[in-house]
């Protein structure tokens, strides 16, 4: 009946462990999808940097404290720069061809790599299926599929 207790002389349900941990699991939950949704809202509000043909920054790195080195590039001509709260130098002109061609070649295909949402959404698939396949494997699996389907 209501208000009935137990023989132990309390209220009569369910353990009070189990409630507690209901309750921290829901927490947990809520916690991380509050935590996706703003991971997923700054990547979405990340202004896009319009981007210039000639000139290209081919390589950066961050040495602390809010400096950084570029290597810069306009056309076949690089240059080292530095850049910090102080202001922008440039360090040195680099006249290697063949480094700055290499360095050109890897920026071209590191931002054809991460352009846009796609790109991210088809890397986290390669990672879930387990990687790259040739495309002759991508064609059987999908015969493969298609005989399966047309048998049921």
């Amino acid at each position: 009946m209501i208000g009935e207790e137990s023989p132990g002389g309390g209220p009569a349900g369910p353990s009070s462990f189990f409630i507690i941990l209901r309750m921290v699991l829901v927490l947990a939950l809520v916690a991380a999808l509050i935590y996706l949704v703003v991971f997923f809202l700054r990547r979405l509000s990340k202004p896009q940097a319009e981007q210039n043909p000639h000139l290209k920054i081919l390589a950066s790195t961050h040495l602390g404290g809010g400096r950084y080195v570029h290597v810069v590039a306009v056309g076949n001509k690089a240059w080292l720069i530095g850049a910090g709260e102080g202001g922008v130098r440039h360090i040195a002109d680099i006249t290697d061809q063949e480094a700055v061609d290499a360095m050109v070649l890897s920026s071209s295909e590191k931002s054809a790599e991460t352009s846009g949402f796609n790109a991210g959404f088809q890397a986290l698939l390669q990672r879930l299926s387990g990687g790259e396949r040739p495309p002759e494997d991508r064609l059987e699996n999908i015969r493969k599929r298609r005989e399966r389907f047309k048998r049921f």
